[in-house]
């Protein structure tokens, strides 16, 4: 028979709740990357695809056999739901389960789990507290202790083993540039990951040292951990690859609190890791922790990437990965610019520079608001934001009064941003030493990443730009060549900053060259 009508009966035949052994009243279908699921109450079959991704090879049935059979033996470390590996044969020219004429599939056989109590769903309903989780840590800090510290396994946290994991996901992430992540985000998360192996490579044999490279779960996000009264039960790790298993701990750990801070819950992230640390008695976790928050919601990125593109899915799913996608690759990008807390950015400089499109271009990379205060000081005085106002210096909206009360209310509005746990843009000029300080106090008193990007330009670009903006028929900056040089007479040069802070960017060059050139900048600076 045909490989593929093959493939196409077998599913039919899954799909047909009379070719269960228990005949159940329903088969509910669920696709990902490289399995078949068929939840049949009250068990779950599941079937691996005949495919191979590289990191990731089912494409021949002693293969899926094997890895059947692995699943069911690593994930009973961890959870009592799996019950075994069953044979699906063709016999008398039906498939049917167990022996036959001919084996044509292996699919792992477990008890269905209780959707409701799932981590996320637990989480989307507001039934989660910190003692649930306390009891998800018991049981994470039971597994890791009882794993076994051998050199061959703690050799796979070897800076050049783990930079084989991180290569792999940007070759096999890099024609997706341009659908689900930009060339500049793409370009910033790998460079760094590069900076970070150059000069934190110590960080990785310090922890092979300390022993907390382990085999680990490897695929611990919030819709693999169950918690039902019958116990914790944490499902699904990763059998497919050694690579992805023999891990640091902190890169398990690095999964959940990954995905808590995709689905809004930073503060139960924070939590987990400070949790997990103290009692594993780990206080270095702090100086890897975003590193590898940062991969693995870049393995999301890839994984959601890879589902949007393949055709047995349905549209509307592959649609929602390829969403998904581009949100995991935002999250990479905020982790390796600033971490996992919020950060406080401000772009300033003189009118002309290109502060405002580089904050609109940072905030369409990081999905975060920008608050300018060309749209404050119009939105005080009554003013349409589109509405031109061209003002004498320091005249009209622009008196010093106004700019006070302009400047003010900036500041407290993206405190309001920051203090909710999210990323702001403050885009103004920043003319005044006396406006910084007050950001800059404020940032530090918040606890917050922050740094204030000064742009420059030669004043032939800026004089262009502000002829052709004084050319649109509408515009929300006032700014305009008349002002200039009365402008830069004021402008006081920011030597208050702390040097680590301040960050100098030149936009004479094109606006994807100045994005990246600032976010490696920032990086550099972070690190």
């Amino acid at each position: 028979m045909d490989k593929e009508k093959e493939g196409s009966r077998l599913i039919e035949f899954l799909l047909n709740p009379s070719s269960y052994p228990h005949k159940p009243r329903y088969v509910k279908h669920v696709q990902t990357h490289a399995s078949h699921v068929f939840i049949v109450p009250p068990y779950v079959y599941k079937i691996k695809k005949p495919v191979n991704f590289g990191f990731l090879d089912f494409s021949t049935l002693d293969k899926r056999k094997y890895y059947c059979e692995k699943e069911v033996e690593l994930n009973t470390r961890i959870c009592e739901a799996y019950l075994g590996v069953e044979e699906i044969s063709i016999r008398d020219g039906d498939f049917v389960f167990g022996k036959g004429d001919e084996t044509v599939e292996y699919t792992v056989k477990m008890r269905r789990l209780p959707e409701r109590y799932f981590l996320k769903n637990l989480l989307t309903r507001g039934r989660v507290t910190k003692d649930d989780l306390l009891s998800v840590i018991e049981k994470l800090v039971e597994f890791y202790n009882k794993l076994p510290v051998t050199k061959f396994i703690s050799d796979f946290g070897r800076p050049e083993r783990i930079r084989i994991n991180i290569d792999e996901n940007f070759s096999l992430s890099e024609r997706f540039i341009g659908k689900t992540i930009s060339k500049p985000t793409y370009d910033a998360i790998k460079f760094y990951n590069n900076n970070f192996f150059e000069r934190k490579s110590h960080l990785f044999n310090e922890r092979i040292h300390r022993g907390f490279i382990r085999d680990c779960h490897g695929d611990l996000h919030l819709e693999h951990i169950n918690l039902s009264p019958q116990g914790v039960c944490i499902y699904d790790c990763i059998e497919f690859n050694e690579r992805f298993r023999y891990i640091d701990i902190a890169s398990d750990i690095a999964f959940v609190a990954m995905d808590l801070d995709f689905n809004g819950y930073s503060e139960l992230a924070n939590f987990i890791v400070h949790e997990i640390s103290k009692r594993m008695e780990d206080e270095t976790v702090f100086e890897v922790i975003d590193f590898y928050k940062c991969y693995r919601a870049y393995v999301r990125g890839k994984v959601e990437s890879i589902r949007s593109t393949e055709p047995e899915i349905p549209s509307e799913e592959r649609e929602a990965s390829q969403d998904k996608a581009k949100r995991y690759f935002r999250l990479a990008l905020r982790y390796a610019l600033f971490g996992s807390r919020p950060a406080l950015v401000v772009t300033f400089g003189l009118i002309g520079t290109g502060k405002s499109s580089l904050a609109q271009a940072l905030s369409e990379q990081l999905s975060c608001r920008v608050i300018s205060s060309d749209e404050v000081r119009k939105e005080i005085m009554g003013v349409e934001p589109t509405e031109r106002r061209y003002e004498e210096f320091d005249k009209g909206i622009y008196t010093p009064n106004i700019t006070d009360i302009t400047y003010r209310e900036l500041l407290n509005r993206g405190r309001r941003v920051v203090e909710s746990g999210k990323t702001v843009i403050l885009d103004a000029s920043f003319s005044k030493r006396g406006f910084r300080e007050v950001v800059l106090h404020e940032a530090q008193a918040l606890g917050v990443a922050f740094y204030f990007i000064q742009t420059k330009a030669d004043e032939g670009a800026i004089r262009k730009r502000l002829l052709e903006r004084q050319r649109k028929e509408r515009s929300i900056s006032n700014g305009r060549w008349e002002i200039f040089e009365k402008f830069k007479e004021g402008f006081e040069e920011p030597n208050e900053l702390p040097r680590e802070m301040h960050i100098v960017v030149r936009t004479d060059k094109t606006p994807e060259e100045t994005l990246i050139q600032t976010m490696r900048e920032i990086i550099c600076r972070r690190q």
